[in-house]
């Protein structure tokens, strides 16, 4: 078993490649047997869920129609092999999708429930809400 700052630490790595741009993040910091779930948010009424390959599937479509989004870190509290991370999601629309325009910005703030096992991700679980004032579909 890991320690909490190397659980922490781990989080805090899949954030800096989610932040890269790519894709890669899905593959580095999940395990094959990963289940990812998304809460339904406006836009997405029944959620999402699914595993690793449906998460990088979804982690494609999400960095074309905004490929410029970041997250950033507001809080991290670990316990054993859990780490909840406070987020903030923010991206620009390259497409006009889901009753967005191209240029218009969304930002969510994230709350998001990880198990790890020897430093891979095997469960996420995402509650996101929008920003009151921004766009929030994607």
């Amino acid at each position: 078993m890991l320690t909490l700052q190397q659980n922490g630490n781990a989080l805090r790595r899949c954030v800096d490649l989610f932040n890269q741009r790519t894709v890669e993040w899905v593959d580095t910091c999940f395990a094959e047997n990963a289940e990812w779930i998304e809460l339904p948010i406006p836009g997405i009424s029944r959620g999402r869920q699914g595993d690793r390959a449906f998460l990088r599937e979804t982690a494609e479509r999400i960095l074309s129609l905004y490929p410029d989004r970041q997250m950033s870190i507001r809080n991290l509290v670990a316990q054993g092999e859990q780490v909840v991370l406070e987020l903030e999601w923010q991206g620009t629309a390259a497409a006009a999708v889901g009753g967005l325009n191209v240029g218009d910005k969304i930002r969510f703030r994230v709350a998001s429930f990880f198990t790890l096992v020897d430093g891979l991700i095997v469960r996420q679980t995402d509650y996101c809400i929008p920003i009151p004032g921004e766009a929030a579909r994607h």
